[in-house]
């Protein structure tokens, strides 16, 4: 809906600018608008069961990237793979 509004609004306010930059701020929002959503929080909610989740915690989920990341770092830091004190050195 920002990217949206934004489009709209910047069309009412510089209609002499050129549509190409128009369409460049649109790609460059939706652009870290799906940063946020694959690495950080997930902000797309495709089905009703997700919709009433969020509903009820007044959180987002954290992304699934994120979690894979968090989950990877985990072990590596367990296994000691890039640590200082490697005992397999």
């Amino acid at each position: 809906m920002i990217p949206a509004a934004f489009i709209a609004d910047y069309n009412i306010w510089h209609p002499s600018a050129p549509q190409g930059l128009t369409i460049a701020a649109f790609i460059y929002i939706f652009a870290i608008l799906e940063y946020i959503n694959y690495f950080h929080i997930q902000l797309s909610y495709d089905n009703r069961s997700d919709i009433n989740s969020l509903k009820q915690t007044k959180r987002f989920k954290q992304a699934s990237l994120s979690k894979d990341f968090k989950r990877l770092k985990n072990l590596i830091a367990e296994a000691g793979i890039f640590g200082e004190h490697n005992e397999h050195t």
